[in-house]
């Protein structure tokens, strides 16, 4: 069997693109996603993930720093991780509004990040 000399030199080509299209065919990983923790699967939030959740939904009763306006100052707040989730879940009544139906757990997990690292 005789192999042309065109395909001898076109044969890599077409490997090298169809190995690119196949890497391109993967899902993108994109920055709002949550990095994964490799021991238990389980998302680790990212306190500057976070943040943007904050500014989008508490720095206007927070203030922007967080350091309070008509919320309270969040540093040092010394509260578990718990405690923090359940308020922003479940507000408190007459100072701060329910976000349970409006954030899924896993911003309501990046606020808590975010406001565990105000210090």
């Amino acid at each position: 069997m005789k192999i042309h000399p065109v395909f001898i030199m076109t044969a890599p080509v077409a490997l090298l693109v169809a190995s690119v299209q196949f890497a391109a065919s993967d899902p993108p990983v994109r920055p709002s996603d949550p990095p994964v923790q490799q021991s238990t699967n389980a998302p680790v939030a990212a306190p500057d993930a976070g943040r943007m959740l904050f500014l989008r939904n508490c720095a206007h009763c927070h203030g922007a720093d967080a350091h309070g306006d008509d919320g309270p100052d969040l540093h040092d707040l010394g509260w578990t991780d718990d405690q923090i989730a359940s308020r922003i879940r479940k507000g408190k009544a007459g100072q701060m509004t329910s976000f349970a139906g409006k954030l899924k757990p896993e911003e309501i997990h990046a606020l808590v990040a975010y406001v565990q690292s105000l210090k």
